[in-house]
């Protein structure tokens, strides 16, 4: 998914559940985040890797792609790819409460179950959309590579080549918005103003279906109730002085990845 849905969409969210504007925004902006973090620190961390063809690195798709864009689901035949709402996804959410960086970065990852759905970390077959000799030569079957940004845009609805199915972002994006709500009740708890899930449903819904991806920004600001909320204004004044504590919950992430994933078995 992208910014519109990793940042703005998580901030209207938590501003309705109730959480303050500053642990919202931290919230959000670590969410958004785990996109940018792409060159390693001096602790050799990245959440996120922008060299397509480097993601048929081994490192990079064990300690990038997997713990926090293609968490592995739970399908017996498949164990690398990734399927929505996943238990390994949600333990990974569990195990951020109390820390909101820690939450945000693991919320992407479930969010990211949804648009990165029957596609997996791992280079392996299952993610070859189209096995023409020239296109595996230069990309590899990891992710969705070959799909290019297709699965990550809000209101795309396109057709797998894998499998001839439709698939409609749109219904995608709901279903991770209302279990992005979900978690963020059941972390930070209810207020007394608490909107519930089925009155922001339908303008969620309508948001969805805007094909502007800056007018989608703008009504979903609108619907936080901020409409002056600025990724970029964000940024500028927390990654100078929180990047240091993304970069040890991003630590911590990986490490719980690890733990909760266990051994995957290795593929050709």
């Amino acid at each position: 998914m992208q910014k519109d849905v990793h940042f703005y969409l998580t901030y209207a969210l938590a501003r309705h559940v109730g959480i303050p504007a500053d642990t919202a925004e931290t919230v959000a902006w670590a969410d958004q985040f785990t996109d940018e973090l792409t060159d390693p620190d001096l602790h050799e961390i990245q959440t996120q890797c922008d060299v397509i063809g480097n993601w048929g690195l081994r490192q990079i798709q064990l300690s990038v792609l997997v713990p926090f864009h293609f968490v592995p689901g739970n399908d017996p035949d498949h164990p690398w790819m990734t399927t929505r709402n996943s238990p390994h996804a949600r333990a990974l959410v569990r195990a951020a409460k109390g820390n909101p960086t820690q939450i945000g970065i693991a919320l992407h990852a479930l969010q990211d179950t949804f648009s990165h759905e029957n596609f997996s970390g791992w280079r392996e077959e299952l993610n070859s959309c189209y096995p023409w000799y020239y296109l595996t030569a230069a990309i590899p079957n990891v992710g969705h590579a070959e799909m290019r940004v297709i699965p990550d845009v809000v209101n795309y609805v396109w057709t797998d080549p894998r499998t001839g199915k439709r698939i409609d972002n749109r219904t995608r994006t709901m279903s991770a918005a209302k279990s992005t709500y979900t978690w963020l009740v059941r972390l930070f708890g209810h207020s007394p103003d608490t909107a519930d899930w089925a009155d922001l449903k339908p303008t969620l819904r309508d948001i969805f279906k805007v094909d502007s991806y800056d007018r989608r920004v703008d009504a979903l600001c609108a619907f936080s109730t901020d409409p002056t909320i600025d990724y970029k204004a964000v940024t500028r004044r927390l990654e100078a002085t929180h990047k240091p504590v993304f970069i040890h919950a991003a630590c911590s992430h990986l490490a719980k990845a690890m733990n909760i994933l266990g051994p995957l078995p290795s593929t050709v």
